[in-house]
């Protein structure tokens, strides 16, 4: 299968991270044929047609005090790392914010939403943390949040977005916080074809006081999420809070398109899920023109979370995690290697998780420390992500090779199931070799040709396109 050649990586991330300096961040844009606009995005089975082209991301990197910065259109700032809470168990979400902002993990963005009702749980963890951290100076911290979409139009915007400051009151106020908001708009309307929506339903559920402040969006989905912008505009342009910026989330190309003809301000900020930054070109390359910050929530899901999806490409990424574990002096796996590949482009992820392992492996201060992908790294992740989400596996896999040597007996090589069993592979004479491709922690068994009482169990502890020797003295 004919895969995409993805843009090389452009920067490089060492020397940024060993330069307080600011450097340009680029990012990919695919370029496909499409035929006219108003024909849709091929599948994902059709990706694999796509050419690579080179495109930047809308913002400007830096290294500030520990933290990667994005510098967004409106010269204010957005951390590249941060951890999306927005489904985590209630009991869960202050102690992990709070263990986010430690130093050891240095997570300063934090992904919520109105309808997810943890905000105010996110800011008192946000003020434990700060408490816990004991520093002299104020602990920056950013947090985007999101008005649903049955709360869309002017005057019901204007309520979720009141909650959520009311919410988040205590840590705007406290005196070692300095509280930065991003307020998004979660989805452009509500959607009947999307099976766990349920317009109707959500919309007589609504509480009266929102029903009676402004109409039922779903009556106007066109022109409701438009009123909705015109009110965070006000909220940005006024100054009375701390919101840095203001965006948008799940929109597609058509919808920000809209906002040419109407809107004083430009999203600065758009979230979207990683199928989309890979198969939606266009709506990438109009990112690129109007210096829209990329965030991609979900990077896990339908990747490395299920290996068995795509196994030549965990495969792939197992070999770039080994070769940058051995770079970096430290252990990678392959879920921060796709971490890593979009933070060393310049987009900003917020991988979602409730235990604090995870939360470790995921932060700053682990991602940062991740050694710039060469240009070839950089290829394999991107066709190994490709390959998890149209399901289309890479055609060639990646092995350890292996070669066992027959010194003092001959001998019968076996391959050992994880159940024991046993699978006769070859007779190797003394003296002679044989060379066999498998995979780390598989196991082999090496009989005296003559005497079966005589083995010795082989694992194999290389790593992916490794070369492992294996002396049979019996």
């Amino acid at each position: 299968m004919l895969r995409s050649s993805w843009v090389n990586l452009l920067f490089s991330f060492s020397f940024l991270l060993h330069n307080a300096t600011l450097v340009e961040g680029n990012f990919f844009s695919r370029i496909l044929s499409f035929g006219n606009d108003e024909e849709k995005p091929p599948q994902p089975s059709g990706a694999r047609h796509a050419t690579g082209a080179m495109g930047k991301v809308g913002s400007i990197i830096a290294f500030d005090k520990g933290i990667l910065m994005a510098h967004l259109a409106n010269n204010n700032r957005i951390p590249l790392i941060g951890v999306g809470v927005g489904n985590a168990p209630r009991h869960h979400v202050s102690s992990l914010v709070s263990e986010a902002v430690q130093d050891n993990k240095r997570i300063r963005l934090i992904d919520t939403s109105h309808a997810s009702g943890n905000e105010e749980l996110v800011a008192q963890g946000i003020i434990a943390g700060a408490e816990r951290l004991g520093q002299d100076e104020k602990l920056e911290v950013h947090v985007v949040t999101k008005v649903w979409y049955t709360y869309l139009g002017y005057e019901r915007t204007k309520i979720s977005v009141e909650e959520s400051l009311k919410s988040f009151e205590a840590a705007i106020q406290h005196p070692k916080v300095n509280l930065r908001l991003h307020v998004l708009l979660h989805w452009p309307k509500c959607f009947d074809n999307i099976e766990w929506m349920n317009c109707a339903g959500e919309e007589e559920a609504m509480d009266p006081k929102v029903k009676a402040a402004g109409p039922d969006p779903t009556k106007d989905p066109e022109n409701a999420w438009k009123e909705s912008w015109k009110y965070l505009e006000e909220l940005y342009l006024s100054d009375k809070y701390p919101v840095e910026s203001i965006g948008v989330s799940n929109f597609h190309l058509h919808d920000v398109e809209k906002m040419d003809r109407f809107a004083r301000i430009h999203p600065h900020v758009l979230q979207v899920n990683l199928w989309n930054l890979l198969y939606d070109p266009m709506l990438v390359d109009y990112c690129h023109k109007h210096r829209i910050h990329l965030q991609v929530y979900n990077a896990m899901h339908g990747t490395v979370v299920n290996a068995g999806r795509a196994p030549h490409a965990f495969h792939h990424l197992q070999k770039v995690a080994n070769d940058l574990t051995t770079s970096a002096g430290l252990p990678v796996t392959p879920a921060q290697v796709i971490l890593a590949w979009l933070v060393q482009h310049g987009v900003s992820v917020i991988p979602r998780t409730s235990k604090l392992t995870r939360l470790e492996e995921n932060s700053g201060v682990v991602l940062s420390a991740i050694p710039a992908m060469n240009d070839e790294q950089v290829e394999i992740v991107a066709n190994a992500v490709e390959a998890y989400l149209s399901g289309e596996d890479m055609e060639k896999d990646i092995h350890v090779s292996v070669t066992f040597h027959a010194i003092t007996h001959d001998i019968m090589l076996y391959w050992l199931g994880s159940d024991g069993s046993e699978t006769r592979i070859d007779h190797i004479w003394k003296g002679e070799t044989f060379d066999e491709v498998t995979y780390p922690n598989h196991r082999f068994r090496t009989y005296n040709a003559y005497n079966k009482d005589e083995y010795v169990d082989h694992v194999i502890d290389a790593n992916f396109g490794e070369h492992k020797n294996i002396h049979v003295e019996l």
